[in-house]
């Protein structure tokens, strides 16, 4: 019996709100950065906008359901393989009989 398999619709909710929080975040401290040189300042920013654009990934991942795929895709492997083991038990059950 398979169950079913999503992202439930609070999750996506908050990676929506949270998403959008990203955006003012953005929208408020990338103007106020240092620009991008070498040295200590342009390091902070180079880092801060990476932070920020993992952020904004991490949210559109659950925001578009692709966690939903991947699970399907290990529940189907963890059928595959209780059904490849139920095999191997009947063969050994025969074999002993």
């Amino acid at each position: 019996m398979r169950r079913k398999v999503g992202v439930p619709r609070q999750v996506r909710r908050y990676s929506a709100i949270y998403g959008l929080a990203a955006l003012a975040l953005a929208a408020y401290g990338v103007p106020r950065l240092p620009k991008l040189q070498h040295g200590l300042a342009g390091t902070f920013s180079a880092l801060w906008l990476l932070l920020l654009a993992l952020y904004m990934a991490a949210n559109l991942y659950f925001l578009l359901g692709a966690d939903r795929e991947r699970a399907r895709q290990l529940e189907e492997a963890s059928y595959q393989r209780m059904e490849r083991d139920e095999r191997q038990t009947r063969v050994r059950l025969r074999a002993r009989g």
